[in-house]
């Protein structure tokens, strides 16, 4: 296949300069998100450097100690001694840890809470309008206690042996404000990647002249940067427009590696969600209305169907719609489990269940669960925005659904019910095309960074495209 011939060119293009050399290229990656920790961003990192060494790369990561609060069962798939992690502090993760014990977010009060705790919660909400503000946000929430721990070892790093490139990854942005200071003071060249989009993001607040201020210190941050990377295509554009700079696309993807177990599936038909649910930007309604429905008419029962949720934010976020449609029985909610985990729970569903953001401003974002998805390789319910990337991406890869009226998904579920009483899985809508899902290998993706980093060493010219 042309792609896997990529691949091992690269490959073998990466052990051609190990051998002329007598060893690898060094890169520096700086990110406040790295394995253990279990996040969609750590997960992304940890990725990238288990498989750049393969194409001819050593990373050595510069990270964060241990966040607390967070789940650390994350694997770490290179080794310690290439990993420095230092002390940090953010006013915003502190303050949430000290009043939750850390186990929940600043935004979500425990159910026990006492008294002035919920108070606190409360003033917390009222003020989102003001600790959201671009200037105000990176004081409180923004890990500004970490820039002189990394810097400081940083400077060390970059002083005891030679490094070939700088990547840094968003966000938070202080990984960047790291990364640019470090090619100032060293001129080691620099790679930055946009995970989400700082001032461009559309979920914060653009008032100005506060909005104007966040962009402009965007720019100058990044002035320093040779070429830029994110995820998508539509937001190479907006960062292309701001920067006027080469930026490339690297998706996220899936490791192969991860999937290798054979898991039966389950006995009764199993809609599987594995990851965090962000109240009012998500909204499962359209399913738990169409299920209900189904229950109603005697289509379904919890004898027969599952609905389960694994992650973080989810009893919360999702009980009060499963108590109005009184699915209690039908609908499971699991909490967070480790990453390992979660992928045993995605090959043993019937289907697995992706929940879009159903705003015309998510559109052209990927959520990098899709890719997960991709390598569970089994059906995609995506209920969201008809048309957009992750629609394109199911069409391409012959994975799944999207789908956004509750009518669609009944339908969509009566024939599927039947389809698995009859083979014991379902094939509507189910016809994965494998070469073009493995074009989204974790391998694959690093491959291209790799090409990337080569080019911006290099000091090669960088056309604006």
């Amino acid at each position: 296949m042309p792609h896997e011939s990529a691949i091992e060119s690269n490959k073998n293009q990466g052990r051609a300069t190990i051998e002329a050399q007598g060893k690898q290229k060094k890169v520096l990656v700086i990110s406040f998100h790295f394995p253990p920790r279990n996040s969609v961003a750590s997960v992304r990192l940890g990725k990238f450097v288990k498989y750049l060494p393969q194409f001819g790369w050593k990373p050595t990561v510069l990270t964060v100690n241990e966040v607390k609060g967070s789940s650390q069962d994350l694997p770490v798939e290179i080794d310690e001694v290439n990993i420095f992690r230092t002390p940090y502090f953010a006013l915003g993760s502190t303050i949430s840890y000290e009043l939750t014990g850390g186990q929940r977010t600043i935004y979500q009060a425990p159910p026990r809470s006492s008294t002035w705790r919920k108070a606190f919660y409360k003033l917390i909400r009222l003020m989102r309008p003001v600790y959201t503000l671009p200037v105000i946000r990176i004081l409180t929430l923004e890990p500004i206690g970490w820039y002189r721990h990394a810097l400081k070892k940083g400077l060390e790093i970059l002083s005891k042996e030679k490094f070939d490139i700088i990547f840094s990854s968003y966000g938070p942005s202080m990984s960047h404000f790291i990364a640019s200071k470090l090619h100032k003071q060293t001129g080691v060249p620099w790679v930055a990647e946009f995970r989400d989009l700082w001032s461009l993001n559309h979920y914060l607040r653009k008032i100005q002249p506060f909005h104007f201020l966040d962009k402009e210190l965007e720019k100058r941050i990044m002035k320093g940067s040779c070429l830029l990377v994110t995820v998508s295509e539509p937001a190479a554009k907006q960062l292309q427009t701001l920067h006027s700079k080469k930026v490339v696309t690297i998706p996220n993807g899936f490791d192969k590696e991860d999937y290798l177990d054979n898991v039966l599936l389950t006995t009764k038909f199993t809609i599987t969600y594995t990851g965090n649910i962000y109240p009012g930007k998500q909204d499962p309604s359209p399913l738990f209305r169409a299920i209900a429905q189904m229950k109603e008419e005697g289509e379904l029962s919890s004898d027969n169907f599952e609905v389960r949720f694994f992650g973080a934010g989810t009893l919360t976020s999702l009980l009060p719609a499963i108590k109005h449609y009184h699915l209690e029985r039908i609908v499971k909610i699991y909490g967070l489990v480790p990453f390992k985990e979660s992928i045993l729970r995605q090959k043993e569903s019937t289907v697995l269940l992706l929940l879009g953001w159903n705003d015309p401003r998510e559109k052209g974002v990927y959520t990098a669960k899709i890719f997960e998805y991709l390598g569970a390789r089994r059906p995609i319910l995506a209920i969201g925005l008809k048309g957009d990337v992750v629609d394109e991406l199911l069409k391409e890869t012959g994975a799944g659904v999207m789908i956004s009226e509750a009518d669609e998904i009944k339908t969509l579920l009566s024939q599927w019910m039947k389809e698995f009483k009859q083979l014991g899985e379902v094939l509507s809508h189910f016809k994965p095309d494998s070469a073009a899902v493995y074009r989204y290998t974790r391998e694959k993706e690093a491959a291209k960074l790799a090409q990337l980093l080569e080019e911006a060493s290099g000091h090669l010219a960088l056309q604006k495209s």
